[in-house]
């Protein structure tokens, strides 16, 4: 797909390039927005807010990488923005976890079912949530990571850092939990 194309078209007016643009990125951004959201149909209406915000953006939108990662972008200030306007969410202070003892490992990921992963997702701090689910379900690096959400290398590697360490807790919670 050729983003600058279609945003050129876009921004001309043309209803058929925004109709196929987001044809070809509602499924992406829809399903990172459903990793972060329980409910479908909220998720939904997530999405749709996602790109009317984009749309709203777009004269004065300059293309600085991927339009898909901008839209990441507006979806995790959006899925924030549900979280905080319906007090759903719990928002911890940050806070640098370091604790060497842990033995953190990316295989507590792989080990979880699909169900477990989103649940103890959804118990993470916003900006985890958006790492752990752009690091294991769309397959980006840190680096990419870093210029979506323009932080550094190293804030991004903290950041999932700490993700798993809360993970593994919250999966050792649960185990003690079932006994």
């Amino acid at each position: 797909m050729n983003e600058k194309y279609y945003i050129r078209r876009i921004q001309k007016g043309d209803h058929r390039a925004l109709d196929h643009f987001i044809e070809l990125l509602y499924p992406q951004v829809y399903c990172f927005i459903c990793h972060k959201i329980k409910d479908e149909n909220i998720a939904k209406d997530i999405t749709q807010d996602t790109f009317v915000r984009f749309i709203r953006a777009l004269p004065t939108y300059h293309s600085e990488g991927k339009a898909l990662n901008y839209l990441y972008k507006i979806a995790s200030h959006v899925c924030y923005d549900y979280y905080k306007k319906e007090k759903n969410y719990l928002m911890l202070e940050d806070e640098l976890i370091a604790d060497e003892t842990i033995d953190v490992h990316e295989t507590i990921i792989k080990n979880m079912t699909s169900t477990q992963l989103q649940e103890v997702i959804y118990e993470l701090k916003p900006a985890m949530q958006d790492i752990i689910i752009l690091k294991y379900y769309h397959q980006y690096t840190f680096k990419e990571i870093s210029e979506i959400y323009h932080i550094p290398i190293s804030t991004v590697k903290t950041r999932h850092y700490q993700a798993l360490i809360q993970l593994k807790k919250q999966m050792e919670g649960e185990h003690i939990d079932e006994y």
